[in-house]
């Protein structure tokens, strides 16, 4: 039998001592974090572990939470101190949804963002992969447990979100023979498919429209920004998560290098930033306002309003495709 890494056994054997741990997941999260959450949660309960999500202060509905979080205890305190935290997708303790900028207590941190600043005791960080779900099969290979039909459900939903459906740079033949291992477990693709990318509703259609409609090219038509206000998804009878793929179908244009959406907020900072790209490492534009991601999908928050954020965009993206281009 091959030799496994020594982060990957190191976190696995982690695993094998644990009795109660608390997971937690980066703010505002997607289904790729969850997924994972949703895949370690199943492998601590075969392991005979407790494992509970913590999620502190995430306002709204959770996307695509029947199949990503289906049957994992989530609650919303934060975990006793001293309890084993693992921090699954995040580049950082203060990304978390934890509210806090540092833990008292043993840190496993399992991620995929390039960004990632290596905290915690134990670190399995694998840049390559596709998707923090990635990750998280390959540490249920190392402990030889399967998945069980939910959470290989949500581990797949996790893979493809992450991956773009299987379409972005990072899907690699490790990604396609994890997906299809996942498959081989019982999970059907065309549910996760409608769960994840058929569900929007009439009010988020017009709410996709008006974000079209309205949207604003920088250096040419090499970039893209929309911008929806509270008042847009109010006048679209939208809810605030109706803007899921607005930013994508920006991207998809023919020409278009970088595109950017600035979504105004009804609780916490005011603007939520989501930025995507061919080539251009839009993850240092975030970094710059405290955000970040990864090279070609990143994002981040800012309390100015939507014009203030959109024209600090606008000159930002314009200088950086203008230096990546000299």
């Amino acid at each position: 039998m091959k030799a496994l890494p020594a982060d990957l056994a190191a976190v696995a054997r982690r695993m094998r001592g644990e009795r109660r741990v608390a997971l937690a997941v980066h703010e505002r999260p997607d289904p790729d974090a969850l997924g994972a959450a949703a895949g370690m949660a199943d492998l601590f309960a075969q392991l005979g572990a407790e494992a509970r999500l913590h999620l502190v202060g995430e306002p709204g509905p959770l996307p695509a939470a029947d199949v990503v979080l289906a049957g994992v205890p989530v609650v919303t305190e934060p975990p006793s101190a001293g309890t084993p935290l693992y921090a699954l997708d995040s580049g950082s303790i203060a990304r978390l949804a934890l509210g806090v900028a540092s833990w008292d207590g043993p840190v496993v941190n399992v991620d995929h963002h390039h960004d990632n600043t290596r905290f915690g005791d134990l670190v399995l960080l694998r840049p390559a992969a596709s998707s923090t779900a990635e990750v998280v099969c390959d540490l249920a290979r190392a402990l030889e447990l399967a998945p069980r039909p939910a959470a290989a459900a949500a581990l797949y939903a996790g893979l493809s979100f992450d991956s773009g459906h299987f379409r972005h740079a990072s899907t690699s033949a490790h990604t396609l023979a994890t997906a299809a291992w996942l498959v081989g477990l019982g999970v059907d693709p065309t549910a996760v498919h409608a769960a994840l990318y058929e569900r929007r509703s009439l009010g988020g259609l017009r709410l996709w429209a008006r974000a079209v409609a309205g949207v604003r090219e920088v250096a040419g038509g090499r970039a893209l920004i929309a911008l929806l206000t509270l008042d847009d998804v109010t006048g679209a009878g939208a809810g605030e998560g109706d803007t899921e793929g607005v930013v994508e179908s920006l991207r998809a244009v023919a020409g278009v290098e970088a595109a950017a959406l600035v979504r105004e907020q009804s609780s916490g900072p005011r603007c939520r930033v989501s930025l995507r790209s061919r080539g251009l490492d839009v993850s240092a534009v975030a970094a710059a306002r405290g955000g970040g991601g990864h090279r070609q999908a990143a994002g981040f928050s800012a309390d100015e309003s939507p014009e203030e954020v959109t024209a600090w965009l606008s000159s930002e993206l314009a200088r950086q495709l203008k230096t990546a281009s000299s």
